[in-house]
């Protein structure tokens, strides 16, 4: 029951350590209380229970914000929202209750324990479209161990984010002998220290003007009919004034109404902005009446600029937010299934990236700027990463700061500054570092009008992506069976 407990408040404590509490420490500390906790687990079944409550805690308390969503905007009562939210949970925890129970049964030791954590983190990401939020790298973006993004993105920080702290556990339950971990961790240290102070890309050209629109337009009446003319107005007005020779971005599903239906509009607006010198990128949703049948997109298209027109559909769709699964038994059994814009497709992986202004861009919508393959593999040689977003779902709750501060690693792991429009925030400017250059505050309409610096060139966790790290993971879990191996992983 001790043990129980111990991975509950280690759990609570977790999401603390991201944004928009930033109280980093508390990473270590968190992670360093579970692996205490196994280490006196009897059998593989209780070290599975410790680490299910370790990741409901994480994740009851992580991802509550989902209920706002839920309850505000998808008009599910609160009854029925707090225990969907908490099934959720529930559910995610049992990804760490594998790492747990898979540590035990080979035997606790300090780099099986972190190959395991890793791998399960990735499987969460990647099985039934996954769920590629809390992992344990992110607040690690403003400490000096950030220098790990770009050789191995958030996998290799995420490792070491356990494999640091468990060390230190180690080294006091074993009375000071940890050597491989030791090791390890030291390694790591150092090559942050290089990684922090090298860079992999080049700026490329002069810098360039940007605005990015913040319409705050309220999410309780942004879907309604009788907002499309005012939400017209509003684009329309923040945009007119803006300096020549910028590249203008409105926030994903600016217009909610599909391209094909207000051409003339979008269109004038940016054959307007394109007069000025400049291009005009927004967020919409997108009908394709050439299929049969007719297919929807989440999209962000250039438009109004002639040649240079192009657009992108969203390829990583929200379940229930973007599409339904199961919708033929599910829909119009609550308002939750039927929420506005959920019966989206998919794009095709093999889509070109945006070209605007003489600049390669590559696009990302919303949540699927949290898949780092996918940014890597994107980016390519793209000067610049654009990713917009629609955060009011998630109203005030920790959410939106959360996807910010996740977002910022993508910046850091591909050696590129990043634009990020949104509807109400958080809207900003990052650099080729992770470091928010400019932003606007939420709540509030407003244009941020600043500059980015074109980059090029690759970063190692361009070239290589995710394997080095999962391969290094899955050679700690393996290694770990045997008993030569565990004597040199634990030194015991």
């Amino acid at each position: 029951m001790r043990n129980l407990f111990v991975a509950l408040i280690a759990g609570l404590l977790f999401p603390l350590a991201f944004a928009p509490y930033g109280f980093w420490p508390l990473l270590p500390v968190s992670v360093a209380l579970a692996y205490w906790a196994l280490s006196g687990a009897g059998s593989p079944k209780a070290a599975l229970l410790i680490g299910w409550v370790y990741g409901l805690g994480m994740f009851g308390f992580g991802v509550s914000w989902l209920q706002v969503s839920m309850t505000d905007y998808g008009y599910m009562p609160l009854w029925m929202a707090v225990p969907a939210t908490a099934a959720f949970a529930a559910l995610l925890a049992l990804f760490y209750g594998l790492a747990f129970w898979l540590t035990r049964r080979f035997g606790v030791g300090a780099l099986m324990f972190a190959g395991a954590w890793v791998l399960a983190d990735w499987l969460r990401g990647w099985l039934f479209t996954g769920f590629p939020w809390l992992y344990g790298g992110y607040p690690l973006i403003d400490t000096p161990l950030a220098g790990l993004a770009p050789l191995g993105g958030i996998w290799l920080l995420t490792l070491a984010a356990v494999v640091l702290p468990v060390t230190a556990v180690e080294l006091l339950l074993r009375r000071g002998q940890a050597t491989g971990p030791l090791v390890l961790s030291l390694a790591l240290v150092v090559a942050a220290l290089i990684g922090g102070h090298v860079d992999f890309t080049h700026a490329e050209g002069d810098r360039q003007g940007v605005a990015l629109v913040q319409g705050n337009v309220p999410q309780d009446l942004k879907w309604l009919a009788t907002m499309r003319e005012e939400t017209r107005q509003i684009y329309a007005g923040l945009t007119e004034g803006i300096p020549a020779d910028t590249l203008v971005v409105w926030p994903e599903s600016a217009m909610i109404e599909f391209y094909q239906d207000i051409r003339g509009f979008v269109d004038s607006q940016g054959e307007a902005v394109a007069a000025n010198g400049g291009a005009l990128i927004s967020g919409l949703p997108w009908r394709d009446d050439n299929r049969t049948p007719t297919t929807y997109h989440n999209s962000i298209a250039v438009v109004g600029s002639g040649a240079n027109d192009g657009v992108y559909h969203k390829q990583k769709l929200v379940p229930f937010g973007e599409y339904v699964p199961l919708q033929g038994l599910i829909r119009g059994l609550i308002p939750f299934f039927d929420m506005p814009m959920s019966s989206f497709t998919p794009g095709s992986p093999q889509q070109p990236n945006l070209y605007a202004m003489g600049h390669e861009i590559a696009p990302f919508i919303c949540y699927e700027i949290l898949y780092p393959e996918l940014v890597a593999e994107r980016t390519g040689g793209a000067d610049v990463l654009l990713t917009i977003s629609n955060d009011a779902w998630f109203g005030t709750s920790a959410g939106p700061h959360q996807h910010f501060q996740m977002t910022r690693l993508r910046a850091l792991e591909t050696g590129r500054w990043l634009l990020r429009g949104t509807n109400n925030g958080i809207t900003a400017v990052v650099d080729h570092r992770g470091q928010v250059v400019d932003r606007l505050p939420q709540f509030e309409r407003d244009v941020l009008i600043t500059e980015y610096q074109p980059r090029q060139g690759n970063t190692p966790f361009m070239l290589a992506g995710a394997w080095p790290t999962l391969l290094l993971a899955l050679a700690f879990v393996v290694l770990g069976r045997g008993r030569r191996a565990r004597g040199w992983l634990e030194s015991s």
